[in-house]
């Protein structure tokens, strides 16, 4: 008999021609789908195209990364390496790189400073033990080893002694925090402990064999390159940290008649580079920016406190009636911060500048902030018992190069946070394409994840719809509820998950496919099917297929394309980048479904839509989703193979353009950035 246009066969009673959601063996092989005799010799082009562009280094390490990421989130190696959440695996790869080549300077200096903002830097609190047992690279070793091993390279000193401040060399003294201006004390003791005024603050010097160490690295260092003034400078750090603040002021008089600075930061980023593009492979500009914009800059907070502990000794001394000692203090420290602002690489190392220029010509209770000071007139109000000094002096003419030097900081303040707040990303210099770069990259990422859950689904279509046409007559059986309830309860989980929970894209992926099965299934049970079922076959014709990939795939390409720049931040740089080290993205349930729809939407639509054509045709809807997953999986793989073709040539020229700035910018970033951007105007 006939049940809601499905043939349920009665016991004993064998109908050899009733119709059914399959009729007959011959009427199956009637309607069964014949191959075009192209179809064979246009899976062979793309397959050959895909090969041969294989043999392209960038091609193939661009789309190696891009396979990586559709199979797993956050899966690129040489992203793992940069976040400290990370295996050991990566660790024992790169140990074995470098290894390789324990000649190669630079691979040396990448591999010690690799993951030092990971916390691989183990605390002073923490034993031996303790930081093997957290996994310590201990960089500091690796950096005295490189040192020792290349004593003729100025620059394996200078990262020995920036690595340092980050925890080892600190100026953690009270002057900074005592709240009231400085209280006299004697000329004789300038070193002497100072008074304060809240009994809970201390001073806490550095350890013996810390200084001895910085001693000796800025000592070597020095020797070597003899008119730099970062040596001078990290002793005076150095010598505050340790409390010995005569030996501090006289080294940050040397410093100040140094013509020039050099923190040999470039040498870090370079061997960053070689580093991963011996190891992984040359992956351009995604692999570069990381390293330039991730640099690490513990030695220029030191510097701040340094230069506002030398501003406290030269209030007091003024306030003691020894405004010579007073001048030439705020002098030195107003020719250091004009040395960095002038022959720094690195704009933030020329902000600095700036920053010391303004401490040593300002009382201690200005506002020092980077938009606090940005015009002369905003300086002078905040250097008013400086300025007073000066005028009580009759050093008119030093006022006014002082007004000319405030001018010239306060214009490279300006042009340099422009620069810096048009960047794509922070810390990154502007004029580097990283937005459509990042943009087509997760593109192509999404038209592999699509093209990966199309061929997946329509596989698993295929072998469903098989097993249906080995059964003469539709029959549901007992296990239909059994399924309909696990279908149920695991989007019912999932969905808890995924809006209760800690949302995932993977779980988001398990709902939406979850909710369409049991959306097709539930019209396929409440369906009204006139005709026969084994029509579905015959009624989906290439019309058909056209239509379908008119409506969905071409607007779903296109929608992918306009949508680039959202795409973007979910770069794994971009991640990296827009995110602290070591802390996850949070991700809200709306995030994640997003994520699962670029990923999976296309073979869920294709169910879907198919799913409605059949009812609307008044067909079995289970049987039209099978049918139309099964003749859209090849068209649509096509279309999809096509447009990844497309965006990876896209991505390559942009990888190009990007890796190109990338080493550009790292060469002198301070000169990028001036010349990447543009002043300010008045309105």
């Amino acid at each position: 008999m006939i049940h809601d246009g499905y043939s349920v066969q009665t016991p004993g009673v064998s109908p050899p021609d009733t119709p059914g959601v399959f009729a007959s063996e011959e009427k199956r092989s009637a309607l069964r789908p014949r191959p075009h005799p192209r179809s064979g010799w246009l899976i062979g082009a793309v397959c050959g195209l895909l090969l041969g562009l294989w043999a392209f280094p960038p091609v193939r390490y661009i789309l190696s990364a891009q396979l990586q990421l559709a199979f797993v989130e956050d899966s690129v190696p040489w992203v793992r390496v940069l976040d400290s959440r990370r295996g050991e695996i990566e660790i024992q790869r790169l140990d074995a790189t470098a290894a390789a080549d324990p000649d190669d300077y630079l691979m040396q200096i990448g591999r010690a400073t690799a993951l030092a903002e990971s916390g691989s830097i183990h605390t002073s609190s923490m034993s031996p033990a303790e930081s093997a047992a957290a996994g310590d690279d201990r960089t500091l070793v690796r950096l005295g080893i490189i040192a020792r091993d290349f004593p003729t390279a100025p620059g394996s000193y200078a990262h020995l002694a920036r690595y340092m401040m980050l925890d080892r060399v600190r100026i953690q003294r009270k002057e900074l925090y005592a709240p009231g201006p400085p209280a006299p004390r004697s000329q004789t003791d300038p070193a002497g402990p100072a008074p304060t005024l809240d009994p809970t603050l201390h001073s806490i010097p550095a350890r013996h064999k810390d200084v001895r160490l910085m001693e000796w690295a800025l000592r070597s260092g020095e020797a070597r390159d003899p008119e730099n003034a970062f040596w001078p400078a990290m002793r005076a750090i150095t010598y505050f940290a340790a409390l010995r603040d005569a030996d501090a002021l006289r080294a940050l008089d040397r410093a100040a008649h140094k013509s020039r600075w050099d923190a040999y930061i470039y040498e870090e980023v370079l061997g960053q580079w070689r580093l991963y593009s011996a190891a992984y492979g040359d992956i351009g500009a995604t692999q570069k920016i990381a390293p330039l914009s991730l640099v690490a800059f513990p030695h220029l907070r030191e510097m701040r406190r340094m230069a506002e502990l030398a501003r406290w000794y030269a209030e007091r001394a003024a306030d003691e009636g020894r405004t010579q000692e007073a001048l030439r203090i705020r002098r030195n420290i107003t020719r250091l911060g004009r040395t960095l602002r002038d022959t720094a690489q690195w704009s933030i190392e020329a902000l600095f500048g700036t920053d010391l220029f303004f401490i040593g010509n300002t009382d201690s209770a200005a506002n020092l902030g980077p938009a606090a000071i940005r015009d002369v007139s905003q300086w002078e109000p905040q250097a008013r018992n400086y300025l007073g000094l000066l005028e009580r002096l009759n050093h008119r003419g030093t006022i006014a190069w002082l007004r000319q030097e405030a001018a010239a900081s306060c214009a490279l303040r300006q042009r340099v946070d422009v620069a810096r707040f048009d960047a794509s990303y922070p810390g990154t210099p502007p004029g580097i394409p990283l937005v459509p770069l990042f943009g087509n990259w997760m593109v192509g990422v999404s038209l592999l994840q699509q093209a990966l859950a199309l061929g997946a689904t329509a596989l698993l279509a295929t072998l469903c719809y098989r097993h249906l046409r080995t059964r003469p007559v539709y029959q549901p059986g007992l296990g239909y509820p059994v399924v309909l309830a696990f279908l149920l309860a695991f989007t019912l989980l999932s969905g808890f998950f995924l809006f209760s929970g800690e949302p995932s894209p993977r779980i988001a992926v398990g709902f939406l496919l979850g909710s369409t099965i049991l959306l097709i299934l539930g019209l396929d049970a409440l369906g009204k099917v006139e005709g026969d079922a084994g029509d579905v076959e015959s009624q989906w014709n290439h019309g058909t297929t056209a239509q379908f990939l008119a409506l969905l795939l071409l607007p779903g390409l296109a929608a992918l394309y306009l949508l680039r720049p959202t795409l973007s931040s979910l770069h794994p740089v971009a991640v990296l980048l827009s995110n602290l080290m070591g802390v996850p993205r949070a991700l809200t349930p709306a995030g994640a479904l997003e994520i699962a729809l670029l990923a999976s939407a296309l073979p869920l639509a294709i169910a879907l839509t198919a799913c409605l054509w059949a009812v609307f045709r008044r067909l079995p809807p289970l049987v039209g989703a099978l049918v139309g997953l099964r003749r859209m999986a090849f068209p649509a793989l096509i279309c999809l193979a096509l447009a990844y073709l497309l965006i990876l040539g896209r991505t390559l020229r942009l990888d190009a353009t990007a890796s190109r700035a990338i080493n550009e910018a790292a060469q002198n970033d301070l000169q990028w950035v001036l010349t990447h951007s543009s002043p300010p105007t008045d309105d």
